[in-house]
């Protein structure tokens, strides 16, 4: 189990970080949540809130897995998990 845990990635994580919040939160708080993980797991941090913009939106609408949708209003900074 905890080598399955030490391949998790960033979309992993940022799925994870949306389960965790209830399915859908504001961008603030997955940032917290994708940084305790990785953080917790010692995995790279880098420029994480990017990171997690990109997972965001390269798997919604259409693109990627398609596992997230943007909520409210454009620039609203609301997600969800599909």
């Amino acid at each position: 189990m905890e080598n399955m845990c030490a391949t998790k990635g960033w979309l992993e994580d940022v799925r994870d970080a949306l389960i965790s919040l209830g399915r859908e939160a504001h961008l603030s708080a997955i940032y917290e949540k994708v940084l305790e993980y990785r953080t917790a797991r010692k995995a790279p941090i880098g420029e994480y809130k990017a990171w997690v913009r990109y997972y965001l939106q390269q798997n919604s609408r259409g693109n990627g897995r398609d596992i997230f949708d943007h909520v409210g209003p454009p620039k609203s900074g609301r997600w969800r998990l599909r």
